[in-house]
């Protein structure tokens, strides 16, 4: 004669079946978290990276004229105690953070502005502003894009030789010359609320030598 199963072993392979199905949801459920948490990273590693080699393409452009040195000098604007403030502008030639279309800009020396701004809706970012290099500063009309949300500050440091060995500083004082060595570093948002920013840095070369007229730059 068959005998069943009583109520108590039901029961029982009942608990067991939840306790199992439990510690697999857990499982599961810290699994996918790290996988997306892992993704996130991944994602702003990339766009990061992107980020910096378009601004080292950008700064290694960098020109110095002649004839109007003080307009073409490097600057560093700190806008608070805080990393990831500053703002910096250089003038160059190059097309790089110049959207398509643009071709006011993408022919022909302009200077260039990397901070941390907002756009039109409030979020912020990385913002780039360009415009004429000659042009008056408190009148022309500035071109200006949202280049990344994932990027919420830069900051700068540059090297200079007449400090000897404290020559990394984090102003620039000659507004009619510009630095061999800038020490860039970017932060984007951490994967997790109340980690550290997550920070990509890279040392750039300027390249440097006899300052060049404008007609050679601006055929560039």
């Amino acid at each position: 004669m068959k005998r069943g199963f009583t109520l108590l072993e039901v029961m029982i392979a009942v608990v067991i079946l939840a306790i199992a199905m439990t510690v697999a949801g857990q499982l599961f459920s810290t699994v996918t978290r790290s996988w997306s948490g892992a993704r996130v990273v991944m994602d702003r590693m990339h766009h990061g990276d992107f980020v910096l080699g378009q601004l080292s393409s950008a700064l290694r452009s960098m020109v110095m004229l002649t004839n109007s040195q003080e307009q073409c000098g490097f600057r560093i604007e700190n806008n608070s105690a805080g990393e990831g403030e500053h703002t910096i502008s250089w003038v160059t030639a190059s097309s790089a953070f110049i959207p398509p279309g643009e071709d006011i800009f993408s022919h022909g020396l302009h200077r260039v502005q990397v901070g941390a701004g907002e756009n039109d809706d409030g979020i912020e970012g990385l913002v780039v502003k360009a415009w004429p290099y000659l042009a008056d500063e408190e009148t022309v009309e500035k071109k200006s894009w949202f280049v990344s949300e994932n990027i919420k500050g830069l900051s700068c440091k540059v090297y200079d030789t007449k400090q000897g060995e404290e020559g990394w500083k984090d102003t620039w004082e000659y507004s009619n010359a510009i630095p061999g060595l800038v020490e860039i570093t970017l932060y984007t948002e951490p994967a997790k609320k109340g980690d550290e920013p997550v920070k990509f840095r890279q040392i750039i070369e300027i390249p440097l030598g006899p300052p060049v007229t404008n007609n050679i730059s601006e055929a560039r």
